[in-house]
Formats: C-alpha cells, sequence, structure tokens
C-alpha cells in the first residue's frame, strides 16, 4: 500500500487547544494501533482465562490476579527486542527486591531472641484449641503477631528503609527504570511486612508476585510474536513515515495554505499560526522518540531491506531535517508577530481617542519607526499584502517538487516496510528495481531542477517591485537613502526569509533522496539482520537512550531541569566544543588564524569562592564525600529519603502486635503500595498525579463491581462471564493506554488496573482458600478505595515535610536555567562567525561544503560544520528540556496557594517566548551554515548586532535574567532595553572601520551620521530628525543589515535571503528579550530609588539632542 493513500490531502486544522479525546480519531484510523490494540486485548484477555481456571488459578497463588494488572501496566506494545529489554528490567527489580529482602531476612533471624522464640512457642502451644485444625490454630496466631521480636522487625526496618531508599533514589535519576524500582519495592513490601510474624525463613513469600508475571511474561511473548509480529526496524519505520515525515509534509502543505491567505487577515494567519507551531512540536517529538528508539536496533532480529546500520545512517539525518523543515514555519512566525504589533497599536489608538490624549503617553520612538514603514510600503506596494502573492507564485514550482520529493521518499520507505516477507520469498525483479532506481533519480533531477531554477530565476521575482528605485545601467538607487519616497524593506527582508528557509529545506531533502538512492542500490531485495554489536548497545543504554523522560508510572523530573551540562563550570567557547573532538579540536585552532588561539588558550573555570581546590589526599577525599551531601539536599535525594519514610511509617503496623492482624487481614500491603507509587519529585506533580489517580481508581472501582456483578450474579463467579465482562470493559482504556498522551496515561492505567483488582481478587477468594478472605464486590471494593486514600494521604503528608519542593520553583529555577543556556548558545554562534571571519581575513573566502551526519570520518568534517553540530546538539538539548518542562506548567497550579496566587499567564508567555528565542537561535545557525566566509564578515563588522560592546549588553541582560528568576532578586534599577543599546552602538561605531575589512574586499559601512553633523544647538545638520531609526531600505527595525550600498546586484545576491535571515533572526531575539525582560520585572520586580527615573529622563534628553535625533522634543 502506498503512503500517499493515508497521507491526509490539506494539513489538519487544530484548535489551539485541542480536546482531551482529541488522541482517539488517530488511534482509530491508524492500522498499526489497531492492531497493537488487538494484540494487547488478547494478551489481557488470556491472563484473565489463566486466573479463572482453577489449575493455573493455583499454582499462581493468591495474586493470580497479578498477572492480569502487569499485562495493563506494560502491555505488549513494543517490538520483540524492547519489550525483552522492557520484561527484563523490570524482572531484574523484582529480582533485586527479593534477594535484598532475603538478605534483611536472614539477618533478622539471626538476632532473634532464642529465649524469647521459646516463650512465644510455649504460649502458642498452651493457646491451641482440642479439636480444631492445629496448622489453621498456628497460622492464625502467627499473623496475629505471637511471634512479633523488636530486634528482629528492627534489622527489618532497617533493610526495609535502605531499599526503598535506594529503589526511590533509581527512580528519581534514571525514569526509564522505573519499572524496576517499583517492581523492586513491590517484592520488598511483600518480604518485609510478611517476614517479621515469621519464627522461621521462608525465602519464597514473593513468588506471589513473580510466579503471575512470570505467567505473564509467557503470554506477551507468544503474542508479540503469534500476533501481528513485528520488528524494531518495522516499529522505527512506521513511526519514521507517521510522526516524522507526515509533520513535514503538512508544514510544506500550510505553507502553501498561509501564502494563498493575506497577511492583513490576523485571524486566519493567527490560526494558521497555530498549527504550524503544533505541527513543528509535533515534528520535534517525533524526532525525538525516533532518536530514542535507536539506541536498541542493533538487538533487533528482522526480515526486510534496510538494516540496523541503515536505520542508524537513517536516524543520523534526521535533525538537520527537522531543523529545516520547522524552519519553514518561521515565515509564518514573523508575519503574525507583526500582525500582533499593528493589533496592538491599533488598540492603542483606539484608547488613545476613547480616553484623549492627555491621559496614554505618546507613542515611542518604535512604535513611530513601524507607522513610517508601513506607510512606505503601503505607498510602493511593497506591503506584505503586495509580496506575498508573488512569493506563492515564485515559490510554487519548488514547494510542489518538494511535497512530491517527500512523498516519493514515504513511499520508498513504505515499500521496504511492506510485503517483507513475500519480497523476501519471491524470486529479485530486476525491472522492479530499476524502476525504483529510475523514480528517485528522476525525483532528485527534478528537485535539483527546480532548486536551480528557484535560485536563478524565481527568486529574483521577489525583487520586480523595487527595480524601479534603480538604474537600469549602474543598478544603483535612483535617490538617497534618506528620500521621504525611498522604499522600506521590512516585508522584504521577511519573505527573504522564507525564501532561505525553502531553499534549505530543498537542499537537505536533496541530500535525503541522495542517501536513499544509495540505500536502494545497496540493498536491493529483502533479507534477515540478526543482532549485533552489543557494545554499541551497551552503550546506548548506559548513556541512557531513551531519554530523561518519566514513565507513566513515574512522576516529576528526572536531571536537575535548573541547571545544564556544562555551562555552570566551563567557559561558553569550551561549553560548545564536544569532548569527542580531543587533541583535534585544539589542533585546529592551532593551525587557524591568530584570534582564534586566545579563545582557547584562555579557559576559565569555575571556582569556589569559599575554598581553593584541596592539595592533599585528605582534603581530596572530603571533596569526593561531600557529593554525598548534595546528593541528600537535592530533589531526587529527598525524593528517595521520603520514600524511605513513608515506606517506614505504613510498615510500622504491620510488626506491631495490636495491629498486625488487622494489616494483614485488611490488605495494608496495598495502601503501603500506593503511597510509594504516589510520591513525586515535586508538589504540584504529586498533587496533581494524586487527584487523577484517584479519580482513576474511583471509576475503576464503580466498573470493577459491574463487572464482577455481570459475571458472578449472587454467586462465586462463572469464568466465561468473568472474562468477557473484564475484556470488554478493559478494551477502551487499553486503546486508552496505548494512544493516549502521556500527561493522561497515569488516569487511564488506573482504571483498568483497579478493574482487575477487583474483579480478579474477588474470582480468587470466591474460588480459593483464603485466609483472612476480605470478601468479594462491594465488600472487597470499598477497602480497595480506602487503602488508596490512605497511602496517597500518606504520601500528601511526607511531602509537606521537610519542605514542599515547589513545581512553582521548578518553572522559574527551568526557565532561568534556559535563559543562562540562551546565552551559552549565543556565545557559541558568534564565535561560529568570528572564526568564519578570522578565514576571510586570511584570504579564504570560498564557500564551507558539508559532508552530512552520515560521514563518520571526522577528518573529514570541517570546523565550520563541527561548530554546527556542536550547536545544534545544545539546542535540542534545551527544546527538550522545555518540552519536559510544559506539563509542570501545569501541575504547578494544583499546588496551594498560600502566598498568593501564582502568576500562570506570565510564565506560560515567558515559556513560549523562550521556545521563540530558540527558533531564532536555530535560524540563525543554519543561516550561518549557507553563509560564505565574506558574508559572515559582513554580518560581523558592517552590522550592529556583532558589535562587542553590545554583545556584552546581550550577554549581561541575559545572566542577569536567569540571576534574577533562578534566585528571586529584584532587577537592576531600569535596565535598558537592548533596542535602545542597539541604536546606541551602532551610533557610536559608524565612525570607526576596522582596518581588516580592505583585506577581504569590504569597504567601510555607510551610516548616516558619517554625513550629519552635529551642531551646538544639537540639530542634524543634514535635517534627519529621526536618522537613528531610518525606515529606508537596507534597514531592519531600525538597524543596518551592513550593506554599503544598495545596489541591484545586492538584492540579487543569492547569499543575501541567508545573510537578511540571519539579521531578522538576531533582531527577533533581541526584541524577545526584551519582552522576556518585562515579564521577569512584573515577577520578580525592580529595585529602584527616588529621583532615579527623572535623572534618566535627564540624560535621555541630552543624548539625543547631542545625537541630532530631537525625538524627545518631538515626542513632547
Amino acid at each position: 500500500m502506498s503512503s500517499t493513500e493515508t497521507i491526509p490531502k490539506n494539513p489538519r486544522r487544530k484548535s489551539a487547544k485541542e480536546g482531551y479525546f482529541s488522541w482517539l480519531g488517530p488511534a482509530i484510523r491508524s492500522r498499526r494501533t489497531l492492531k497493537t490494540w488487538f494484540r494487547c486485548c488478547v494478551a489481557v484477555a488470556v491472563t484473565m482465562i489463566l486466573l479463572v481456571d482453577n489449575s493455573t488459578s493455583l499454582s499462581m497463588g493468591q495474586a493470580a490476579f497479578f498477572a492480569a494488572i502487569v499485562a495493563v501496566m506494560l502491555p505488549p506494545t513494543f517490538a520483540l527486542s524492547v519489550f525483552i529489554m522492557a520484561i527484563l528490567t523490570l524482572l531484574l527489580g523484582m529480582l533485586i527486591g527479593w534477594a535484598w529482602g532475603s538478605a534483611a531476612m536472614a539477618a533478622a533471624l539471626s538476632v532473634r531472641s532464642s529465649s524469647l522464640l521459646a516463650q512465644q512457642q510455649q504460649k502458642l502451644q498452651s493457646s491451641l484449641v482440642p479439636g480444631e485444625p492445629i496448622a489453621l490454630q498456628i497460622q492464625n496466631q502467627t499473623f496475629h503477631g505471637i511471634f512479633l521480636d523488636p530486634r528482629s522487625s528492627a534489622v527489618y526496618g532497617a533493610f526495609f528503609f535502605i531499599g526503598n531508599f535506594a529503589m526511590g533514589a533509581i527512580r528519581a535519576y534514571i525514569p526509564s527504570l522505573t519499572l524496576l524500582g517499583l517492581f523492586g519495592s513491590i517484592v520488598l513490601d511483600v518480604m518485609c511486612t510478611t517476614g517479621p510474624l515469621l519464627p522461621t525463613a521462608q525465602y519464597t513469600i514473593p513468588k506471589a508476585f513473580i510466579i503471575p508475571t512470570c505467567y505473564y511474561v509467557a503470554v506477551a511473548l507468544a503474542s508479540i510474536v503469534l500476533i501481528f509480529p513485528e520488528s524494531l526496524s518495522h516499529v522505527w519505520l512506521t513511526s519514521f513515515n507517521e510522526d516524522f515525515w507526515t509533520p513535514i509534509l503538512e508544514l510544506l502543505r500550510l505553507q502553501a495554505e498561509a501564502l494563498n491567505a493575506m497577511p492583513s487577515d490576523h485571524e486566519e494567519w493567527a490560526e494558521i499560526n497555530n498549527r504550524g507551531h503544533e505541527l513543528r512540536q509535533t515534528l520535534i517529538n517525533g524526532t525525538d522518540n525516533l532518536t530514542k528508539q535507536i539506541g536498541l536496533i542493533n538487538l533487533d532480529t528482522s526480515l526486510g531491506r534496510l538494516g540496523p546500520a541503515d536505520l542508524r545512517k537513517i536516524n543520523a539525518e534526521l535533525r538537520s531535517v527537522m531543523f529545516r523543515a520547522g524552519g519553514l514555519h518561521s515565515f509564518s512566525t514573523f508575519v503574525n508577530d507583526t500582525n500582533i504589533a499593528d493589533e496592538k497599536e491599533e488598540k492603542a489608538a483606539e484608547s488613545k481617542l476613547s480616553h484623549g490624549k492627555a491621559n496614554l503617553p505618546s507613542a515611542d520612538r518604535y512604535q513611530i519607526l513601524r507607522q513610517k514603514v508601513r506607510k512606505r510600503e503601503i505607498q510602493h506596494g511593497h506591503d506584505l499584502d503586495s509580496l506575498v502573492p508573488i512569493l506563492a507564485s515564485s515559490s510554487m514550482a519548488l514547494r510542489s517538487t518538494c511535497e512530491s520529493g517527500v512523498i516519493c521518499v514515504m513511499d520508498w520507505f513504505q515499500e521496504c516496510n511492506t510485503r517483507r516477507w513475500s519480497a523476501f520469498l519471491s524470486r529479485s525483479d530486476k525491472g522492479k528495481i530499476e524502476e525504483r532506481r529510475v523514480k528517485l533519480e528522476g525525483q532528485m533531477q527534478q528537485l535539483e531542477e527546480a532548486l536551480d531554477e528557484f535560485r536563478s530565476v524565481q527568486r529574483v521575482k521577489l525583487v520586480e517591485p523595487y527595480k524601479k528605485f534603480f538604474d537600469p545601467e549602474t543598478k544603483r538607487l535612483l535617490k538617497t537613502p534618506d528620500d521621504p519616497d525611498m522604499f522600506a524593506s521590512k516585508s522584504l527582508f521577511i519573505c527573504f526569509v522564507f525564501l532561505d528557509t525553502i531553499d534549505a529545506f530543498a537542499e537537505r531533502l536533496i541530500v535525503m533522496l541522495k542517501m536513499v538512492i544509495e540505500l536502494n542500490t545497496q540493498r536491493p531485495r529483502a533479507k534477515f539482520w540478526f543482532p549485533g554489536r552489543l557494545a554499541q548497545v551497551k552503550k546506548d543504554i548506559t548513556v541512557n537512550a531513551y531519554g530523561n523522560a518519566a514513565g507513566p508510572l513515574s512522576m516529576g523530573t528526572s536531571a536537575d531541569p535548573t541547571a545544564f551540562d556544562s555551562p555552570s563550570n566551563r567557559s561558553s567557547s569550551e561549553a560548545m566544543r564536544s569532548e569527542d573532538y580531543g587533541d583535534e579540536a585544539k589542533e585546529e585552532v592551532l593551525t587557524e588564524p591568530p584570534r582564534e588561539p586566545t579563545v582557547y588558550l584562555h579557559m576559565w573555570r569555575k571556582r569556589n569562592p569559599d575554598a581553593f581546590p584541596p592539595t592533599t589526599a585528605f582534603g581530596k577525599f572530603f571533596v569526593r564525600l561531600s557529593a554525598v551531601f548534595r546528593f541528600l539536599k537535592s530533589a531526587e535525594g529527598i525524593f528517595a529519603l521520603r520514600l524511605g519514610i513513608v515506606s517506614v511509617a505504613l510498615w510500622i503496623p504491620a510488626v506491631c502486635h495490636s495491629s498486625a492482624w488487622f494489616y494483614y487481614a485488611n490488605k495494608g500491603l496495598w495502601a503501603l503500595i500506593m503511597a510509594q507509587t504516589g510520591l513525586a519529585l515535586y508538589a504540584g506533580d504529586q498533587i496533581a498525579s494524586l487527584i487523577v489517580r484517584f479519580a482513576g481508581t474511583l471509576v475503576g472501582l464503580v466498573l470493577g463491581m459491574v463487572v464482577w456483578y455481570i459475571g458472578a450474579a449472587r454467586g462465586p463467579g462463572n469464568p466465561y462471564g468473568i472474562v468477557i465482562a473484564s475484556t470488554v470493559f478493559i478494551a477502551p482504556f487499553l486503546l486508552a493506554r496505548i494512544a493516549a498522551p502521556p500527561a493522561q496515561l497515569a488516569f487511564w492505567i488506573m482504571i483498568p488496573v483497579t478493574i482487575i483488582f477487583v474483579a480478579g481478587y474477588s474470582w480468587v477468594n470466591a474460588n480459593q482458600v483464603i485466609f483472612a478472605n476480605p470478601g468479594i464486590g462491594v465488600a472487597l471494593g470499598w477497602k480497595r478505595a480506602l487503602l488508596v486514600l490512605i497511602g496517597f494521604t500518606a504520601a500528601f503528608i511526607v511531602m509537606l515535610f521537610p519542605n514542599p519542593i515547589s513545581s512553582r520553583v521548578l518553572v522559574r529555577k527551568a526557565l532561568a536555567a534556559s535563559t543562562g543556556e540562551f546565552g551559552i548558545i549565543l556565545a557559541g554562534e558568534v564565535e561560529a562567525f568570528l572564526a568564519e571571519e578570522a578565514r576571510a581575513r586570511s584570504g579564504h573566502l570560498e564557500k564551507v561544503e558539508f559532508v552530512g551526519n552520515q560521514e563518520l570520518d571526522e577528518t573529514k568534517v570541517s570546523a565550520k560544520e563541527k561548530r554546527v553540530r556542536k550547536i545544534a546538539k545544545r539546542v535540542i538539548a534545551v527544546a527538550t528540556r522545555l518540552v519536559e518542562l510544559a506539563p509542570s506548567l501545569g501541575t504547578a497550579r494544583y499546588e496551594p496557594q498560600l502566598s498568593g496566587t501564582w502568576p500562570h499567564e506570565q510564565y506560560q508567555t515567558l515559556f513560549h517566548l523562550q521556545a521563540q528565542i530558540l527558533t531564532g537561535l536555530v535560524l540563525l545557525i543554519t543561516s550561518f551554515a549557507k553563509l560564505d566566509a565574506k558574508w559572515c564578515s559582513i554580518l560581523v563588522h558592517r552590522t550592529p548586532f556583532l558589535n562587542p560592546n553590545f554583545l556584552s549588553d546581550i550577554f549581561t541582560t541575559l545572566s542577569i535574567l536567569s540571576s534574577s528568576l533562578m534566585n528571586g532578586h529584584p532587577l537592576p534599577a531600569y535596565l535598558p532595553k537592548l533596542r535602545d543599546r542597539l541604536i546606541y552602538h551602532e551610533y557610536h561605531s559608524g565612525r570607526r572601520l576596522n582596518p581588516s575589512l580592505g583585506r577581504i574586499g569590504l569597504t567601510k559601512p555607510r551610516y548616516e551620521s558619517d554625513s550629519d553633523e552635529v551642531n551646538e544647538d544639537g540639530a542634524s545638520s543634514a535635517g534627519s530628525s529621526e536618522h537613528q531609526l531610518d525606515c529606508s531600505a537596507g534597514r531592519v527595525d531600525g538597524s543596518s543589515i551592513g550593506l554599503e550600498e544598495l545596489t541591484l546586484d545586492v538584492l540579487m545576491d543569492e547569499q543575501l535571503p541567508a545573510h537578511s535571515t540571519a539579521v531578522v533572526a538576531l533582531s527577533s531575539i533581541i526584541s524577545r528579550i526584551d519582552e522576556m525582560a518585562e515579564i521577569v520585572r512584573t515577577l520578580c520586580g525592580e529595585a529602584t530609588f527616588a529621583g532615579y527615573e527623572s535623572l534618566q529622563r535627564d540624560y535621555l534628553d541630552r543624548e539625543e539632542r547631542a545625537y541630532g535625533s530631537g525625538l524627545s522634543a518631538k515626542m513632547r
């Protein structure tokens, strides 16, 4: 089946906030999801059959229903190799818990008092009633605590605390091992709650849970192998098409929809922009999931054309394609930003008219600039409404070819992923192989031709409306830049962003097509692929190939979200260098021009101002020991400590004479398990999860009793009715378990787990001889609800001590850390531009070609490409951190607002601003990859954005914002806006000339201040009172883009779109930082003192008069 049959013809229209069941439609339409659902339903049905069958039920014991519970918690949704790893993790956790519990039992028995035991045995003998079963009486007395020994119980308690502390640390630090920690705790709970009651060693107590689990493992493995079997290769390629290429295709089609809409239609454009954001986020999440799945590909056994090495090669290109595809949406974002600014101005003007001019301040300089730019663009027909139709027609052919290229790639991968057995068993059809090759090569040729035509012919059509301002022969401007009738070019440069991003995407798509053609030649037919390179698998597992994302059974954030690796203890230059470059990176620097060695040779490291590095072995030992205390103070250490405390607190009633029988008879073990699963690292996450889980428990209790009474009526239960009713009621929740987003999984898991508990446990109690039978149906259900409530209440109480770790603090500090990391990334990007500028000064002006991520030989990779790769890794790290933080933005609202209302909207806005800054950083580095050394030098020397003084302002502002958010300190008095500082530095650097410019063919940049002289009265001799915010061509938001002279040849230069994209991205980053500063000022406050505001206004007036702007007087 061709992939085009399942590809939507138009982008999906989705609201900004989708419904709770938005996942249901795609799940039902997905054949793979339905197959997986059927397999999971069969697995649950089989475990229920094993439960109601007398022989297997008796062999599993009192916890026979546990097999069905595990079937819901870990359903057979994975490929065989992945499921084996997951189930081995679960079993390893149970074995560790069993081993530690056995050690606790052996140690406890060794300290048991023999004299006390003899007295207890004598007391038992004297209490036996003749004529009644002796074994039953002994069992009854045993669980009433007759053999309890304080010393033995103390040893159990110590082992119990240490074991659960370790399991909690595992759950906190390595969420991918949540199953290990959770099931290890469950087995340890069984050993340590029952062991103290027994006078002799019984190391097989956990078999009540281990045997049902092993039954399920056999069922799950059989279902994976026999029911719609699929290899990890098949799963990966299916996700590759559905989660990677489909969002890309929809993004491409969304561009066509956007270009056919009028930018002045703000509502429609906003809706398009929202859908684009959602598609881009879907693409990022899909790429992240694919990258995680590839870690175990070397364990896969599959039949197909593509092997593990091929999939790894493809995976290496995913992020490059993702960045280019995500960049397609940047144009829509910039247009929407323009619309939002227009709407704000319109509302301000309406409010001004309705309230009177005296009540509202006058427009600032940037509003005046925007009004002038808009007026000029409308006057000359250069506004977005006029340019976008030209952009649509000129890019139509390339967009159409890119779309067909994406579909061609999807079809090829779909063909590789279907009919594997038939392709293996049938004879090789050379005609079909040749047909595939011709199709792929033809598509690549079409794309190359369309790209060439776009660059040479179609792209320049966007410049046609501007040709009337240039001399046909000299191609110079007919008017001076400061002429009132001169055109403005902001909309043109925004359109250049689309030209650059579609060009970059097409270029990367060609690289992908070349790789597909190469694979098509190397892999003409299907073959068997067997596991190999286990060392690589071990490496992937040890470095946590599955990332830090918590599973549905774990809560909170794993790694410290308030810090990134490197920035805190390394300089920005060092942080941007990969350790795997080793001596090669250092050697590379020494061979470059003389600017770079100072960057590498003067690296600084963070020092402790309270202590110098230790010099003795004793001192070094204590430095290492301090790591233990830092762990105990960390969120992870406190979580592990709380898990140990709440476990011991709910364990104590099991070893007290007065409560031992009550604890055992009412299954207090389940309250203990609920408390352990209900804990989370952060308070907001825990409170939200407790609400969700308790709601799921209530729904499950009701449905569980319905299932039981349908299948049993008033009797002990009909096996057929129980199996059918359970499967039917559980099946919908299994679909949700498979397809729902991670944020909903806890709810959808708790419902079927509770249904199985009520119905399954009722069956066991009704059909097996159970000591201390808790009852069936309603009698069992309300006890289960009470146990859950007790467990969650205990988890909530322990969360309050010693001090709740607030999710709100997590959000604030995580956003502060991201703000600081932006400075690191930007510093790395600036360093990359400076390195290219150094190459230009040494005479190397040629454009560096990238070899691609699939190139394994590092000697063939240029220094420029290495820098791009390293920056991309850090960008992805920040993007991943923001994705992980998103749920906490919602759960933080559940925390008790004892100190006041939490400003959720401000933090939500700050979160979105950081995502937009990250987009700007991505645009900047992708533009850098396309620019040659000469244009990098233009950006460095001719634009004010990379002015060292201005860069210092940027890094200082980011550092201040990060520190203020991190520590909750107010901002310094009247932190200046970066946009104002940009204008300030641009003016002061106007008359300075870098002598190196002449050596690379660049002359002095022209600033208006070069020709304008300021007289004693502060007036400009040129008569331009607002030259600092000039709206003429060659400027973006009042700042120069670095063109010495704007000519028609420059407008048609193929490097100009990439250069314009870099400038627009920098301008966007500056604006976002200023907006972020306003929010931080609202959140943290601002330190000020009386008289400062008037003093600042006075000096601003003086500066503007000195610069000849006269703007302040005009605004009065």
